[in-house]
């Protein structure tokens, strides 16, 4: 009976496991066996009070039962207790080396402490064929030093062997997530929240699954009801995809008002402060210089960041060139369908066989099955390192044995990022360029890299960086040929009373941009709005929606809402139902813009007073198309009114917007590759003379 209720209990049939367990109990109240089958199933379901309870009874009756202490160490682990095992000693241990539960624990205990190795050596010590927690810890191990593909392979088929397994269906939810392998997340979780509902044990992953599917409502949703679970039970949180939610609907604003004791640790959750960096950058807030600080000043006394400054090849200095070619390093996380690998792309494949310097694409994110490094691999003169499944340390060290004049920043505080590794420094010269909307905020990052537009003369804006600005658009939009866009036609334009819209992400959705939005659409009677930002059936997000528009003046049964397309050459042509494209404020368009005017779309913006606020209007001032950025709200509502009066001009030369944009600087990318190179060589010749 008790190797079969064991059997039960581990594989998660807890209903016929509760039932016999209590029978038992009936019997011998006090008995070893009973207590400690149902204390594991209360564990397991997050019961904490009644595990409480049963552990107290437990140390009572048999307090130096090895079941007793192997729970004891359980409990202090999921609390992440750690100074109470070591105040246990040694004692707590007796018997591990007979005991296949200690032994498991222990591993545990080593991967906690990210001692890899030596929980490694227990590992390959364990019995065979392991058993399933020996696989569970072995698939931990692999995917915390990056090597997601491998833990997969380990735990798919231990699911179909034990498909009720919440802990297992969780992991493995969580490493399909992490491995970014898209085919398989939205299966996976369906067929979890099948099995098991919304256990508070599979929310957090259920949160991150609707903000990848664009469905930020329902994303809110289950992040809330992780906190309600959090009050009666431990659940696991991922506050930083819960402040998501809330910035992706648009209420970036809301994040300034966090309590201090989320801000005020940052090695607490690194991803969650490096995500409120982000946040707090697009809305322009006073807060983000000392967030900033704050971060820097919690990772420069670690351990960590001491193995950083001393890996690899040692501290780069910046070396004399003796008429060799730079060494250029462009280190991203979004080598995947993301603007700023279709940016990077763009210009690399233009210049490819015309370039002075020697390049290098070093990706430091795996995006599994999205991964779009074919199209980088394609292009002869370029080097791709691909570092992201190693760890941090071996990440720098693995970069600066690139030996690179000049480590070029594709991301700053954005998802992925390796800003650690800038940090601690990667190159003589480093460089803030084209992926982020704001100062890195480091001493370590030597410049920021844009244009006249974006930095205007006697900016205003803080940051740390030396500013560069180049004599040209600091991008350019000429895609690649392997890219959708190269070979998209212009989209025809809709009929019916003027269509403006937005096909900015719903996160730009400010108070601000709404009334301004309502604005127009009171000037311009029968106008429509066009918006497209989540997906078709989260009506949640559109609700929520809705509610702020009427708030904000926005009348929300004049806004047509498209289905989020499910592929960039639909995307595109989803522009036939745009006439004149608006843009948010203050966190404006950029890609967007460019895709507008690719697609036949004129676009309106408001001249802003900082990098994020002015993107478009470098965008649109490099293509020649200055007229279209205005002064001030006032002059945004005029021209939206005076555009709307010439309609049937607009509809019928919809290929005049391409070929401005093709014919100016900014379709330009080969010009832009020169003046990048050019602003390179001067940064290096900087850094040997002390400048």
């Amino acid at each position: 009976m008790l190797r079969s209720l064991a059997v039960l209990v581990r594989v998660g049939e807890a209903s016929v496991a509760e039932t016999h367990l209590l029978d038992w109990l009936r019997q011998q109240p006090a008995g070893l066996e009973p207590l400690t089958l149902l204390a594991v199933l209360r564990f397991k379901q997050g019961d904490r009070c009644n595990f409480k309870l049963l552990l107290q009874r437990l140390n009572a009756a048999h307090p130096q039962a090895l079941y007793t202490r192997w729970l004891l160490l359980q409990h202090w682990l999921q609390q992440g207790d750690l100074s109470s095992i070591d105040a246990a000693g040694s004692s707590i241990w007796a018997g591990e080396d007979s005991s296949l539960m200690l032994r498991l624990t222990r591993i545990a205990l080593l991967l906690k402490r990210l001692h890899f190795g030596e929980a490694q050596a227990l590992l390959d010590q364990l019995p065979q064929p392991p058993s399933m927690e020996a696989m569970m810890l072995q698939a931990r191990s692999l995917a915390m030093q990056g090597e997601h593909r491998r833990a997969l392979t380990l735990l798919r088929p231990l699911l179909e062997r034990v498909p009720q397994h919440r802990p297992l269906m969780g992991q493995l939810l969580e490493l399909v997530i992490d491995a970014r392998e898209a085919p398989l997340v939205v299966p996976l979780a369906r067929e979890a929240i099948g099995r098991h509902g919304e256990h508070p044990d599979l929310l957090c992953h259920v949160t991150t699954v609707k903000l990848y599917q664009r469905q930020p409502g329902l994303a809110r949703r289950s992040a809330l009801l992780q906190q309600a679970w959090a009050s009666v039970r431990p659940t696991p949180i991922n506050l930083a995809n819960q402040i998501s939610t809330y910035e992706q609907m648009g209420h970036a604003d809301w994040l300034t008002h966090l309590l201090p004791k989320f801000t005020e640790n940052p090695l607490a959750d690194l991803q969650l402060h490096s995500n409120l960096a982000m946040h707090l950058a697009s809305i322009e807030s006073p807060c983000y210089p000392a967030h900033l600080c704050r971060i820097q000043a919690a990772i420069e006394p670690t351990e960590a960041y001491a193995k950083h400054r001393h890996a690899g090849p040692g501290f780069p200095c910046p070396v004399a060139n003796t008429n060799r070619p730079l060494r250029i390093a462009w280190i991203t996380a979004d080598l995947c369908p993301h603007p700023v690998s279709r940016f990077l792309l763009g210009f690399l494949d233009a210049s490819n066989g015309r370039r002075r310097h020697s390049h290098q694409v070093v990706s430091v994110t795996d995006h599994g099955s999205e991964s779009c490094a074919d199209l980088f691999h394609a292009l002869p003169d370029l080097e791709l390192v691909d570092v992201s499944s190693v760890r941090d340390h071996e990440r720098v060290a693995a970069i600066r044995e690139l030996q690179a004049d000049l480590a070029i920043d594709l991301s700053g505080w954005t998802g992925g990022n390796f800003m650690a590794g800038f940090i601690a420094r990667l190159a003589p010269v480093q460089v803030n360029y084209l992926g982020y909307f704001a100062s890195a905020g480091i001493p370590e990052m030597d410049y920021w890299l844009g244009d006249g537009e974006l930095f205007p003369t006697n900016p205003s804006e803080w940051h740390t960086e030396t500013l560069w600005r180049l004599p040209r658009p600091f991008l350019a939009w000429q895609p690649a040929a392997a890219l959708p866009e190269a070979m998209a036609k212009i989209a025809s334009p809709p009929g019916g009373p003027v269509h403006f819209g937005s096909f900015n992400h719903n996160r730009k959705l400010s108070d601000r941009t709404l009334r301004l939005w309502g604005a127009v659409l009171s000037a311009v009677p029968g106008a429509q709005l066009v918006l497209k930002a989540n997906a078709k059936g989260d009506h949640s997000t559109q609700e929520l929606l809705r509610r702020r528009m009427l708030r904000a003046g926005l009348d929300p049964e004049r806004v047509l809402w498209l289905p989020l397309a499910p592929t960039p050459e639909e995307h595109l042509q989803q522009y036939r139902h745009i006439d004149i494209a608006l843009d948010p404020l203050p966190n404006g368009g950029c890609t967007t813009t460019c895709e507008a005017l690719w697609m036949g779309v004129p676009v309106i913006t408001l001249e802003g007073h900082t990098y994020v606020g002015r993107m478009s209007t470098a965008v649109l001032r490099g293509a020649g198309l200055g007229s279209w950025v205005c002064s001030s709200e006032a002059d945004y509502v005029r021209m939206a009114r005076e555009q709307a009066a010439r309609l049937v001009e607009l509809r019928s030369r919809r290929e005049h917007w391409r070929s401005r944009l093709a014919e100016s600087p900014l379709g330009d990318a080969v010009d832009l590759m020169d003046h990048l190179e050019q602003a390179f060589s001067a940064m290096h010749v900087a850094a040997l003379t002390g400048r």
